[in-house]
């Protein structure tokens, strides 16, 4: 032992290169040290503003038609007005299911059928009065050709000379009729006049001259003087063309024409 301390003192230098071995060594160490310090710390941000003064461009003004705008304020205003007066839209009502009683459907039963007769009642009603008018039409037309063929024959036979003139007043009495005729023929029509002569004040009389054919068929009718009652004179012509033919008197013969006179109260 002594003898390897004496070696080491023996070497020259020993010490310095241990100092400077210790001072690598702490140097190493620091800047390790330092270099792990530096790597754990979070570098703060840098920030910076740049400020410069940008220009504002303009940008060129719309053209805009005047009359768009107008157009498009009318369009805002009517719309605005109909929002204005819509009236909300009425909720549907929801009808509850009615329960249908037995009697009333029997009661709606009863009027549907008693209307389908009523009907039927008037259509068989329009259907008669149809056939009345026809078969009349049928009677008058049958007759004024009879008329027709009379005055034929009665103009032949004037012609010829065949018969007498007028007969002045057969029913009011007097003239150149018989007493005889002159019965027959008020028999003849006064029956078949429909007049209440209470409706009149009175007795007026009214005229009718007639035209008559060789058979007593009454070819024309008109009333010569009125009485003043056109009620009255009307219920004489129809009594007249009632009667369709006049008797003949008791020669058989019969005037072409004949006028007759009639008051209401006799």
């Amino acid at each position: 032992m002594n003898q390897f301390r004496n070696r080491i003192q023996a070497e020259p230098g020993t010490g310095k290169a241990f100092v400077w071995a210790l001072g690598m060594h702490l140097l190493l160490f620091g800047f390790l040290t330092f270099g792990l310090s530096w790597k754990s710390q979070t570098p703060a941000g840098l920030e910076a503003e740049i400020w410069d003064n940008v220009p504002v461009i303009k940008s060129a003004p719309a053209n805009i038609d005047p009359k768009i705008d107008a157009d498009e304020k009318a369009d805002i205003a009517l719309k605005k007005k109909k929002e204005a007066v819509r009236k909300p839209e009425p909720k549907e009502e929801v009808k509850a299911a009615k329960k249908v009683d037995p009697k009333e459907l029997q009661k709606q039963k009863a009027e549907q059928e008693k209307l389908a007769k009523q009907k039927q009642e008037q259509a068989k009603a329009k259907a008669k009065a149809d056939a009345e008018r026809k078969e009349a039409l049928a009677q008058e037309k049958a007759r004024s050709d009879q008329l027709a063929r009379l005055r034929s024959a009665a103009g032949k036979e004037g012609a010829a000379g065949g018969r007498g003139g007028v007969v002045g007043d057969g029913v009011g009495g007097g003239g150149n009729a018989k007493p005889g005729y002159a019965d027959k023929v008020r028999k003849k029509i006064l029956p078949l006049i429909v007049f209440n002569p209470s409706l009149v004040a009175g007795n007026p009389a009214v005229e009718v001259g007639v035209e008559l054919a060789p058979d007593g068929t009454i070819m024309n009718r008109k009333v010569l003087k009125s009485s003043g009652d056109a009620a009255w004179d009307r219920a004489v012509l129809r009594a007249v063309d009632d009667a369709q033919t006049l008797p003949k008197d008791d020669d058989g013969k019969v005037p072409k024409q004949i006028r007759l006179t009639f008051k209401p109260k006799d």
